[in-house]
């Protein structure tokens, strides 16, 4: 689980993002893989790898924004102050 600016993310089935939404109705997903392609462990900070498993999980939490009534906006981020996905 991540914590983005006090807001609880909570990782999809590969762990590979994080997905959460504020009371605003904006849904935060947060890439979270290493150079490998393995999910990130505890404060780590990672090039977010693009594999076949990352691309699920992103699938699977814009879904879960899609078909939340609340929600007006996806933001799409990164652990850290920087953000890089390939």
């Amino acid at each position: 689980m991540s914590d983005l600016y006090g807001l609880k993310l909570e990782p999809m089935p590969n762990r590979l993002v994080n997905y959460g939404t504020t009371d605003n109705g904006i849904a935060v997903i947060e890439l979270a893989s290493d150079s490998a392609g393995a999910p990130l462990e505890g404060d780590a900070m990672g090039p977010n790898t693009y594999t076949h498993e990352m691309m699920r999980d992103i699938d699977t939490a814009i879904i879960k924004a899609r078909f939340d009534d609340d929600v007006t906006v996806i933001v799409i981020t990164g652990p850290g102050s920087k953000f890089f996905s390939a």
